[in-house]
C-alpha cells in the first residue's frame, strides 16, 4: 500500500468514526494535489455530501499552515490531534476540521454537520487512574501482543505481581480491558477491547513521561552516515557485557518500516547504569558531551519492557508501541514516520 493510499485509509478511518453506524465514507487521494490531499464522498441516508479533505499530521499549527499552503482549496482539515492553536486558526479561517483524537468541527453547505468536542481518552482519564511506570511497562507488553493476566504479563515486564495486578486492574478500569466477572486469579484471562484506545492513552502518557526524563547530548562524526555508525560501531559497542540498550526515533522507525529518506539524529534508550556515567558512556560511544549542536541524544530506559523490540541488522530496536509513541511525541515529519509505521506494522493493533 502506498503513502497516499495508507493516508487516504487514515482519513476515512478518522470520518466513519465519527459518523453514525452505517454511514459510507470514501477518500481517494486527489493526485493533481501538491500535498496529501483527498477527495471525499459521505453517504448518509438520501443525501449525499463530496468535499476536499488534507492530512495535516500531527495537527500542530506549523502542520497546518504546511498543508494549506500546499493545498489552499482544502475544505476539510484531518489531522492525528489537532493542537487547540490549530483549531482555533481554523475556526478563525472558516476551515473544517476533524482528528483521531475525537474533536470534530464540521459543517458543510450541504448538510453535512459533525461536532465532537471531547475526546473519549480524556473521558476515561477523568476516571483518576494514573499512569505510573508500571501502567506504561503493562500497556507495552498488552499492545505487543502478551496476553493479559497476572502471570504473562508479570513475565513478560519483570514486575512484581502486586505492581503489575494493579496495572491491568487501572488499564481494566479505564475501559481497555475487560473479562468475566466470574473468573478470578492469577491466569486469569482479561481480554482487550479497545486496542486503538490504548494505543492513542499509551502513546500521551508516553510523552508527558519522555518530557520529563533526563537527556544526555553527545557530538561525534559519523561513519559514512548515521545509520550506519549506528549498525558499525554504536550498536557494537553497547551490545556487549550484559548492557540494555535500544534505538528509537526516526533512525528505528527507517530500521522497522522505512518512511524518512534522511535521519541526522539517533535517539537511544539505555539502562541506569550506563546513563548514570555520562562521560564514559560518551567515551563508549566514540562522542563527547555537549550542550548544542548533538547527534546523539540519550534517555533512560523508560521501561525493561521498551527495549524489548526486535534485532534488526544487528541494532537493538525499542519496542515498536514505543518507538510509536516517541514519533508521535517529535510531531512534524517524525509523527508521520509514526502512523507509517502503525498502518504498515499493525502496531498495537496485532494484539
Amino acid at each position: 500500500m502506498t503513502v497516499p493510499d495508507q493516508l487516504s485509509t487514515r482519513v476515512r478511518r478518522i470520518l466513519t468514526g465519527a459518523l453514525p453506524n452505517g454511514t459510507w465514507v470514501d477518500a481517494r487521494p486527489r493526485l493533481a494535489s501538491a500535498g496529501p490531499a483527498f477527495v471525499v464522498q459521505v453517504q448518509a441516508g438520501a443525501g449525499e455530501h463530496r468535499f476536499l479533505a488534507g492530512w495535516a499530521g500531527e495537527g500542530w499549527p506549523a502542520d497546518v499552515a504546511e498543508l494549506l499552503s500546499l493545498v489552499p482549496t482544502v475544505e476539510v482539515v484531518v489531522a492525528a490531534s489537532l493542537s487547540d492553536g490549530a483549531r482555533a486558526w481554523l475556526d478563525d479561517k472558516g476551515i473544517d476540521w476533524i482528528d483521531a483524537a475525537g474533536h470534530a468541527s464540521i459543517n458543510r453547505p450541504s448538510g453535512l454537520v459533525i461536532v465532537r468536542e471531547t475526546p473519549t481518552f480524556l473521558t476515561r482519564s477523568a476516571s483518576g487512574a494514573r499512569w505510573l511506570k508500571s501502567t506504561l511497562a503493562v500497556a507495552e507488553a498488552v499492545l505487543s501482543g502478551v496476553v493479559p493476566t497476572v502471570e504473562r504479563v508479570e513475565q513478560a515486564t519483570e514486575l512484581s505481581r502486586n505492581a503489575t495486578a494493579k496495572a491491568l486492574d487501572s488499564l481494566e478500569r479505564l475501559g481497555f480491558l475487560n473479562r468475566p466477572e466470574a473468573v478470578r486469579g492469577p491466569k486469569s484471562g482479561r481480554r482487550l477491547v479497545d486496542a486503538d484506545g490504548l494505543l492513542d492513552a499509551y502513546a500521551k502518557a508516553a510523552a508527558d513521561q519522555r518530557i520529563k526524563q533526563r537527556r544526555l547530548l553527545l557530538h561525534r562524526l559519523w561513519v559514512s552516515d548515521a545509520i550506519s555508525t549506528l549498525r558499525t560501531e554504536i550498536a557494537p559497542s553497547l551490545g556487549g557485557r550484559g548492557n540494555r540498550w535500544a534505538v528509537t526515533g526516526p533512525a528505528a522507525s527507517l530500521l522497522l518500516a522505512p518512511y524518512l529518506s534522511d535521519v541526522t539524529t539517533i535517539d537511544l534508550y539505555v539502562d541506569a547504569d550506563l546513563i548514570s556515567d555520562g562521560p564514559a558512556l560518551a567515551t563508549m560511544l566514540g562522542g563527547r558531551l555537549v550542550d548544542t549542536g548533538h547527534v546523539i541524544e540519550i534517555r533512560e530506559l523508560p521501561t525493561k519492557m521498551s527495549g524489548r523490540g526486535p534485532l534488526v541488522e544487528g541494532v537493538r530496536v525499542a519496542l515498536p508501541v514505543r518507538v510509536y509513541a516517541d514519533l508521535l511525541a517529535a510531531g512534524g515529519r517524525s509523527g508521520e514516520a509514526a502512523n507509517h509505521l502503525r498502518e504498515t506494522l499493525n502496531v498495537g493493533t496485532a494484539a
